[in-house]
């Protein structure tokens, strides 16, 4: 597979999250390259707990009403991540588990960026209030 290339189409408007966005494409592209995935799992353990922190304090503080969804989104990804690290464990590094982990990787992040992050894009944007901004199913 080739790398993964961060677009302007992925960006939330928001700079600290754009630059976890764009941290995430990078460790999807190193899945391709070689290093131990014990590695990159705990790297995209890190990313994730954090970067999901970050997001969830941010959509609470501008009143994002579909919290919930994204935080179980989050869930949902973190709960993958940890059986795909176990599985790891007890099978150890494969082709097959990097090429699983780099196609899941790109689904997902494509998915909840260009749908789910896309939805809280208006909250973030400074002349929205939470009576002008848009819901998520576009009223």
């Amino acid at each position: 597979m080739g790398n993964m290339v961060w677009k302007e189409e992925y960006s939330v408007g928001n700079a600290m999250l754009d630059e976890q966005h764009r941290r995430l494409i990078e460790l999807v592209n190193r899945v391709d390259g070689g290093e131990p995935l014990d590695d990159i799992l705990a790297a995209l353990q890190e990313y994730a707990e954090k970067h999901f922190r970050d997001e969830e304090r941010l959509l609470e503080s501008v009143g994002y009403p579909d919290l919930d969804k994204q935080q179980y989104q989050h869930a949902a990804f973190s709960a993958w991540l940890d059986r795909l690290y176990r599985d790891h464990c007890e099978e150890g590094d494969s082709a097959v588990t990097r090429h699983d982990l780099q196609r899941y990787l790109r689904v997902w992040l494509a998915n909840h960026l260009l749908v789910y992050d896309m939805a809280f894009k208006p909250w973030l944007d400074s002349s929205a209030t939470p009576s002008t901004a848009p819901t998520p199913d576009g009223n």
